[in-house]
């Protein structure tokens, strides 16, 4: 009997990091990915890292890292055998996934159509920049590009910045990386639709809209405030942010006013915090200045270890800056199997980081090292024999016949009952998700200790505060039903253990522990119904010497790695501008849960998803992580700059704080740049006559094409470089992605009527889908708006007894 997702066939056709990403997340779980390279290899073959900086395509740190589990197939799609060989295996599998561009997609033949004529079951995800419709769909863009077409390059590193400086990425490839994790999460929700009797789809992923996605807070703020934040803006709170220990850096987070008190409870209750100047976080803010200074005077007392335990002890959270021989060597990290070794035929042993989620059904494993290149070809006649089916049915997927004839299909996960206890960031992002994706979401909250988000600052300009105003619930809850229930009432907690006896998944956020103490632990919940799905999120897991850390979103990144090498060249570490330990977590939950449905759908069985914050985003930093495996010296911050690539940075354009981003990848952008720069000089100077050469030389490279952009408007100059096959795009901030004709055009934005707030703007999808309804299904709920109706739809509880159990204070 098959487990996890045993007998699923993936073909991917990956030019990027997105598409290998999502393969590598069904491959991980025992799908069958069939990795079609294209003569030469995928780029990823060339980028490296490589030991001792020496290119060697069977191991580059990249692509051993996305590409474990896999077969590879080398195909020239532009020849009559390789486009018979992709029709043949297109016809026999379940999921093609691919990320290259709209022009690149005609050439190779990536035709929908064609491949639904021949397998109507067919799920295609299509990872392109802007999306395969819309005023920029066919823009060309690098990950530098697309962090800052997202918002997210405009808001970092973080507050208080050098107006002077340019806005910046965080290291590493985390706008496609977004893009690999939804796409992947939204292809394997359709899948199990198709399983469950539905049509094939394909599904248009822009990574645009992927990396926005996860800037939902920051819109709002714009959409329902009129702020803009960006990394000039003054810092909300305080203390939060970096300081030098004895022997490292330590980065401070108080959100919550019990912490600062326990901290100042560990300095020995200084006399000047009892100032009024110091007495709440905001008033902290305005006077940071004065208050950094006796914060770094008691840590520079402190061994970084050292103080991260008695901080943490105290309930105060804290997290190192570390690097990646720091996160090889935690003693947490090892208990809970996140490190795994892997012995690969040309690059050795290497340390790899491991799942991002522990399941209790051991599904997940590194069965394999990434393939040599081509190393399936000759056995390409049993791949063709065997891709097709599923365990499910043995043959192929059995399709609904009222779903051939062209009516849009319903979403693929109606019918799927989610009881979500998450809140405040991720967990609630995650759910988003998998209510947008079809999924019944009951939101179970109590009046009395609502959601953190409903209590949010962030209110619609002129209205005043409420419950169900707050712009940051109103965000994550789209789509969900909120059911009123005091879990402190022992009917409460009777009536919310019989609604998870009637669905199919369970998820929630709390800290260690919280769930079971309901008893509503995962062995509590699998004695109600042993097919459920259970996952939960905390910090740093379940288990392990850390299972009790507070993690708060933005403390996870540089506790993963990520922190020590962002920021700008020749500074300390950075933030990267938003708590994005929560949404990557949510979105991590998103995807196992949907994979696990489908894994239940095929072979039966419940699961249980111990999600930690900390190793879901250690997880996505492994251009770093394999740079330290194959023994080079770590990254350094460098700002907008490109570990290979040259020019590659975010320059100055006429107007307030007006930025563009350009980044040359191949020798044709080079050349088209300097034409448009109408300079011939360039390109004939041997300081910039090679790729090798231009890196060595970028600062003054910056430097001249800083001086060519700085008088010209950032819009027309997009145009006219991207008119010239340059990747090029503004760095934009929440107000012109409130604006942006392109975003419109796609629908992307979800606005459904509020009953308090009216219609604002929210982030929505960041996929849109061929023959089911696409966008957020509608607005977040009123607190406790469903109640009734849910128990009566789900329990078949009558209005009298309702009535009861109100009064007898067990409903919200």
């Amino acid at each position: 009997m098959g487990q996890g997702l045993q007998g699923v066939k993936v073909l991917e056709l990956a030019a990027g990091v997105a598409a290998a990403l999502a393969g590598k997340l069904m491959a991980d779980l025992g799908a069958e990915v069939v990795k079609i390279e294209p003569p030469g290899g995928d780029p990823a073959r060339q980028r490296g890292p490589f030991r001792g900086g020496a290119p060697d395509p069977e191991a580059s740190g990249l692509y051993l890292a996305l590409n474990a589990n896999k077969r590879s197939l080398e195909l020239d799609l532009c020849g009559e055998a390789g486009q018979s060989a992709l029709e043949e295996l297109a016809g026999r599998t379940q999921l093609l996934i691919h990320d290259h561009p709209p022009a690149r997609m005609q050439g190779l033949g990536l035709d929908y159509a064609r491949f639904a004529a021949l397998n109507p079951g067919l799920v295609m995800l299509s990872i392109t920049p802007f999306g395969l419709d819309g005023p920029y769909s066919a823009y060309q863009a690098a990950e530098l590009n697309l962090i800052h077409a997202s918002g997210w390059g405009y808001n970092c590193p973080g507050p208080g910045m050098d107006p002077a400086l340019p806005p910046i990425k965080p290291f590493g490839q985390h706008a496609c990386i977004q893009a690999g994790l939804h796409g992947a999460t939204a292809a394997m929700a359709t899948l199990y639709g198709v399983l469950q009797g539905g049509p094939g789809e394909h599904i248009d992923l822009s990574v645009q809209e992927a990396a926005l996605t996860c800037l939902g807070r920051h819109m709002v703020n714009y959409t329902y405030a009129g702020a803009i934040d960006s990394r000039l803006r003054e810092r909300a709170y305080a203390p939060n942010g970096f300081y030098p220990c004895k022997d490292g850096i330590i980065y401070l987070v108080t959100i919550e006013e019990d912490q600062w008190q326990r901290l100042l409870g560990l300095m020995g209750d200084p006399a000047w915090a009892q100032a009024e100047r110091f007495q709440t976080k905001f008033k902290r803010a305005q006077v940071e200045e004065e208050l950094n200074p006796h914060l770094e005077a008691f840590f520079a007392q402190w061994c970084v270890d050292d103080l991260y335990r008695a901080c943490q002890e105290r309930r105060v959270c804290v997290a190192p800056v570390y690097g990646y021989d720091q996160l090889l060597a935690d003693p947490h990290l090892q208990a809970r199997g996140f490190l795994q070794a892997q012995t690969h035929p040309v690059a050795g042993a290497l340390p790899m980081p491991g799942a991002p989620y522990l399941l209790k059904v051991p599904w997940w494993s590194l069965r394999s090292p990434a393939p040599r290149l081509g190393e399936a070809n000759n056995c390409i006649d049993e791949l063709l024999q065997g891709n097709g089916g599923t365990a499910a049915t043995g043959g192929a997927p059995c399709i609904d016949p009222s779903a051939r004839a062209g009516a849009q299909a319903p979403l693929p996960l109606q019918g799927v009952r989610v009881l979500d206890f998450t809140w405040v960031w991720a967990g609630p992002h995650g759910a988003m998700m998998l209510a947008n994706l079809g999924a019944e979401v009951l939101k179970v909250e109590s009046p009395d200790r609502p959601d953190l988000l409903r209590r949010s600052a962030i209110i619609p300009t002129g209205m005043q505060p409420g419950i169900n105003r707050a712009g940051t619930f109103n965000q994550m809850g789209q789509g969900k039903k909120s059911v009123g229930v005091d879990l402190s009432h022992p009917g409460g907690l009777a009536l919310v253990k019989r609604l998870a006896a009637e669905c199919d998944v369970v998820i929630s956020n709390f800290s260690t522990g919280v769930m079971d103490r309901f008893g509503l632990g995962a062995t509590d919940l699998h004695r109600i119904n042993p097919e459920l799905i259970v996952a939960a999120i905390s910090g740093f897991g379940q288990t392990g010497p850390c299972k009790d850390f507070i993690g708060y979103g933005q403390a996870i990144v540089p506790l993963s790695g990520i922190s020590a090498q962002t920021g700008y060249e020749g500074q300390g570490p950075s933030e990267v501008a938003t708590a994005y330990g929560d949404p990557n977590a949510g979105i991590t939950m998103a995807y196992g849960v949907v994979a696990a449905l489908a894994a239940r759908a095929m072979h039966g069985g419940g699961q249980y998803l111990d999600i930690s914050l900390w190793e879901a985003m250690a997880a996505s930093g492994f251009e770093g992580w394999m740079n330290h495996a194959l023994g080079n010296p770590p990254h350094l911050p460098m700002g907008n700059r490109d570990p290979v690539w040259a020019p590659h940075n975010c320059y100055r354009c006429a107007g307030e704080d007006n930025w563009i981003s350009i980044a040359v990848t191949e020798e044709a952008h080079w050349q088209a740049l300097c034409r448009e720069m109408d300079n011939d000089i360039l390109p004939e100077n041997d300081r910039f006559r090679t790729a090798q050469a231009r890196k060595a030389n970028e600062g003054v490279l910056d430097e001249i094409i800083s001086a060519w952009c700085a008088p010209r408007e950032r819009w027309e100059l997009t145009r006219r470089l991207q008119d010239a096959g340059v990747p090029a795009f503004p760095s934009l901030s929440t107000k012109d992605l409130a604006e942006d004709p392109h975003l419109h055009a796609r629908s992307y934005f979800g606005h459904a009527p509020h009953p308090e707030v009216g219609e604002l703007l929210h982030t929505g999808l960041p996929w849109r889908m061929r023959n089911r309804p696409s966008g957020v299904i509608g607005p977040a709920p009123l607190l406790g708006e469903h109640t009734d109706a849910v128990l009566n739809d789900v329990l078949g509880l009558e209005g009298e007894e309702i009535a009861r159990l109100r009064a007898e204070g067990v409903l919200g």
